[in-house]
């Protein structure tokens, strides 16, 4: 898995590339949950480059969306492939994100 993280002026954008799941999940917790904690802008996860996301990835974007809620920022998530997506609608997770 690859995470690039960028910021702008007002958000930091995170590009996913690869799977999220339980053998990739630790990079993508640390980063993520690190990002949240000390972050005190809007976050935007570009997901095009993931096919699947197993529950332990919808954990660490529920995580992170309480840390980033709890600061009065916004999580937002983009280009969520159908794949992705249809995962977040069995979660019930889609309106939870706004997708």
């Amino acid at each position: 898995m690859d995470i690039n993280i960028t910021d702008s002026a007002d958000s930091t954008i995170v590009v996913v590339k690869g799977d999220i799941e339980m053998m990739t999940i630790k990079d993508f917790k640390d980063k993520l949950l690190n990002l949240g904690q000390n972050s005190e802008k809007d976050i935007e996860i570009d997901l095009s480059g993931v096919d699947y996301i197993d529950s332990s990835g919808v954990g660490v974007l529920i995580s992170l969306l309480k840390l980033q809620k709890k600061k009065g920022r916004v999580l937002k998530m983009s280009n969520v492939s159908e794949k992705v997506l249809d995962v977040l609608k069995l979660s019930s997770l889609a309106d939870v994100f706004n997708l």
